[in-house]
């Protein structure tokens, strides 16, 4: 019998992947799988691999063809596109089965310290519980992570023709929003749990965060001259939608990502 979730997991560093998967398999809900797509070179993962029943795919890939290849051999009702950064509570896949939505967002906590991540949670803590302001042209900042299977791979197929096979090998940091903005085009029933169910351990520190959003910059601007041109300029990270107090609440860390964001979009 399928499962009612599957959890996909693209791994490139192994560094919190036995933190990931025990907050996996230790949860109050259990009837789920686990689909792994392993780019690491690193032989201490794949013993890591080796304790937890998972479906494994060995290949060496970017975000989004990992998202792709995970979900196409996923079988759940529902999909979960999770990452080895991410830890969850251990009863959020029970709180995901109680809503009836063909999306569902969920509100996420940073941990490990420091600056950035002290910024990173008072910019979370800023979004409100109210999926009316969700559209992901104009707010990219809570995007739904659990998908009702049909409709994520409708999706993830129509962002692989529209774009190049280039492109799609090159693209970081973008495959989440792009998932999100096809499947909200099929259906706008979104869910939202508005606790911290989902824990990340985020930048450290300055020097990550401007290397990985100079890339995220830089990959942004690969979607000009593409159907997703409307989507890819650097509008729509800001918080417009949201009360006054709450977008100066964001502010320090949009200035801390945006600046090298920009800077990768410019020099792209």
């Amino acid at each position: 019998m399928d499962p009612e979730i599957s959890i996909c997991i693209p791994v490139v560093s192994g560094k919190y992947l036995s933190e990931c998967l025990n907050s996996i398999f230790t949860n109050t809900f259990q009837d789920f799988e686990v689909i792994v797509n392993d780019s690491s070179k690193d032989p201490k993962v794949s013993d890591i691999l080796k304790m937890y029943d998972l479906k494994i795919i060995k290949k060496e890939t970017k975000s989004f063809e990992s998202r792709y290849i995970t979900a196409l051999l996923s079988s759940g009702k529902k999909v979960f596109i999770f990452d080895e950064t991410r830890l969850m509570s251990k009863d959020l896949l029970k709180k995901i089965m109680e809503i009836r939505k063909d999306m569902i967002a969920i509100k996420e906590r940073d941990i490990g310290g420091g600056i950035v991540t002290f910024f990173s949670n008072l910019d979370k803590e800023a979004m409100p519980a109210d999926t009316s302001i969700l559209d992901p042209y104009r707010n990219k900042t809570v995007i739904p992570r659990v998908y009702r299977r049909e409709i994520i791979m409708e999706a993830l197929e129509r962002i692989r023709g529209n774009l190049t096979e280039e492109i799609l090998k090159n693209i970081v940091g973008l495959d989440i929003e792009l998932i999100y903005l096809e499947s909200y085009k099929i259906s706008q029933s979104i869910g939202f749990i508005d606790t911290a169910e989902i824990m990340h351990y985020g930048d450290k520190g300055l020097r990550d965060t401007f290397r990985k959003y100079y890339r995220y910059g830089h990959s942004q601007k690969m979607l000009r001259n593409t159907i997703y041109k409307e989507f890819a300029g650097l509008s729509g990270r800001n918080r417009a939608t949201l009360p006054l107090r709450n977008r100066i609440q964001s502010i320090p860390i949009q200035v801390i990502r945006g600046i090298p964001f920009v800077l990768g979009y410019i020099s792209g």
